[in-house]
């Protein structure tokens, strides 16, 4: 897994929350949709994927919510884009796991790459919830 100083962190994280390359005013609500809503916040997301071939080749979301919450969501489509489904699944269970566990297995920790920077969540139960939303959403899109 990268290792990332604190202040590296807040300024991957912040930059993410603040430069969205995905993130759309409104997107076209369609039978693929993915709706996703936070169980304890105001979180919430609304994203459009596209794959082809079994391949992550387009994505765009609509979303309302924290920092956190929304960086998450361009790092982890940033992370996405342009991979199978299997390595999409390995991907999202090795986030899981580390923003879930103290400590993420080693075969799986290169595969987090920059979603290293959200692996502290765990030390804050409300914002575990923020990071694990597009967990959700990827999910039941494969």
């Amino acid at each position: 897994m990268s290792s990332y100083s604190n202040v590296e962190k807040q300024k991957i994280v912040f930059d993410a929350y603040l430069n969205p390359k995905r993130k759309k005013d409104g997107i076209k609500i369609n039978s693929k949709t993915i709706i996703e809503n936070s169980n304890i916040c105001v979180d919430n997301l609304k994203i459009n994927l596209v794959f082809k071939r079994d391949v992550l080749t387009s994505a765009e979301y609509e979303a309302i919510g924290c920092s956190i919450f929304l960086a998450s969501i361009e790092l982890m489509l940033e992370e996405l884009m342009n991979k199978s489904k299997e390595e999409i699944r390995n991907i999202i269970d090795a986030y899981f796991e580390m923003i879930n566990n103290s400590r993420l297995d080693q075969n799986k920790s290169s595969v987090v790459n920059k979603l290293a920077v959200l692996e502290n969540v765990k030390k804050h139960l409300n914002r575990l919830e923020c990071a694990s939303i597009i967990y959700r959403a990827i999910l039941r899109s494969l």
